[in-house]
This record gives structure tokens, sequence and C-alpha cells, in this order.
């Protein structure tokens, strides 16, 4: 039963952006996809929880060297951190020739949909696991707080059947492409994002319109992307 999970890949290009290179929302994608198959493989799935019992991703940090192009033959890995109570990090990289061109952190806990409680990490994780000790990202996460009152609103996005998941709510990956599709491919290009975090903070539905508000904090700018009743579903912060 392998700490570490690794697999070798090419990026295709349907991850890829009009510059050729592996999107930004791609690189949650790969994430969220490899987390998942180490979870099958260390039997941690939803059906292997138990009925109601899902993983949540509670906030994600990415940082960004390089990004890999167009047929690029990369290694990708992930990794938990040992978990402290109810909550626990994991950690992923993006290697090209031994070198981390991207590297990442997320933290997740397991909740019963049923009784909205979480469940106790320690209790889930096979007995004896052996929980590898290095960190992909040193930097704690970012503190992001509401205050998006006064903030500029530059969008909305309506949320559409295809980013919708499992759980019937907005998919963790689809906030980042929502957030990147208002900007044109000029802009985006003009935003060579070093950094990119988001935090999750309430769930949101099909049909529902997020307004997004942007301001800047300190060497960042936050987005914050805000329900019909005011409520913020996610704040992204990105520094270039």
């Amino acid at each position: 039963m392998d700490n570490v999970f690794k697999r070798e890949t090419i990026i295709p290009l349907s991850l890829c952006d009009n510059t050729s290179r592996l999107s930004v929302t791609s690189m949650f994608t790969l994430f969220m996809d490899i987390a998942t198959d180490h979870a099958n493989e260390l039997r941690l799935s939803s059906d292997d929880l138990g009925e109601g019992k899902f993983w949540i991703a509670v906030r994600t940090k990415v940082k960004i060297f390089d990004r890999p192009k167009l047929s690029q033959k990369v290694s990708l890995a992930t990794w938990p951190q040992e978990p402290v109570r109810v909550r626990a990090n994991r950690h992923y990289t993006i290697s090209d020739n031994g070198m981390v061109v991207v590297c990442a952190k997320s933290e997740w806990t397991v909740v019963d949909i049923n009784t909205s409680k979480l469940q106790r990490l320690n209790d889930v994780y096979p007995q004896g696991f052996e929980f590898f000790d290095k960190l992909a990202v040193e930097e704690p996460f970012a503190r992001m707080s509401g205050g998006f009152d006064d903030a500029k609103e530059i969008a909305q996005y309506t949320i559409k059947s295809t980013d919708i998941d499992l759980v019937q709510h907005m998919n963790n990956a689809a906030y980042i492409r929502a957030l990147m599709s208002i900007f044109s491919c000029k802009e985006l290009e003009a935003l060579p994002i070093k950094e990119i975090e988001i935090v999750y903070k309430a769930q949101s539905y099909e049909g529902e319109t997020l307004t997004i508000k942007e301001r800047e904090d300190d060497d960042a700018t936050l987005y914050g992307m805000i329900k019909p009743d005011g409520t913020v579903a996610a704040i992204v912060r990105i520094v270039r």
C-alpha cells in the first residue's frame, strides 16, 4: 500500500489553453483526479467510506514555477499528510525530469451528508498506514476573509449543468474555470500566475448566479464568488 502515488503522463491537448500549455484550471483537475485514484487504491473512495460519506475539499494552494507544454511528458505525484482530528492535507507535484514545475496542497475532510458531521480522519485511513513526511508546499494557507461589500463587481457567472459533481453541487475545479472564463486570452497571457489559492465557503448549485468581485490584498488579488443571498461561496487569491 503506497503512501506516495505516482503516475507518468503526457499533457494532452484537452488540458491546454490557447498558449499550448497546461491551463491553470487543468492543474486543479489533474490534482483532483490523481487524489481520487490514490483514494481508490487505499480503499478510501466514497463507496468505501460508507453511505452518505464524502471527501470534501476545504481549500487548495497551487504554486506555479512553469507550465508544461502540449505533449510534454511529466510525472505526477500525490500523498496525504498525517491528519489532525477531522482535517488533513494532501500534497501534489508535477515534475519534469525530476524538477518540480508545479506543486500544491489541499485540505480535505470527510463529511456525512446525512448528519452534516465531520468524521475523524485517524479512523478513516488504514490501520498502520505510514504517512510520507515530505511537504510539497511548506507555507501555510493564506488567511482569506469575506469583506467584499465594497469590492468592485467584475462579472457574473451562472452555474451550468456541466459544473455539477456527483454530490449535486458545483465541482471544486469549476470555480477556477468560472473565474478564468471571465478573462480574455490576452488578459490571461498578461496575467502570469505564480500562485493561486481557493477556499470553499459554501456550496453552490445549478442555476445559481455567482457575482464575482475583486479587491487588492497586499501582494495579491482576491476574487469573491458570491451567491444570490450574499453568502460568499468561494474566495480565490492570485499572486502574479
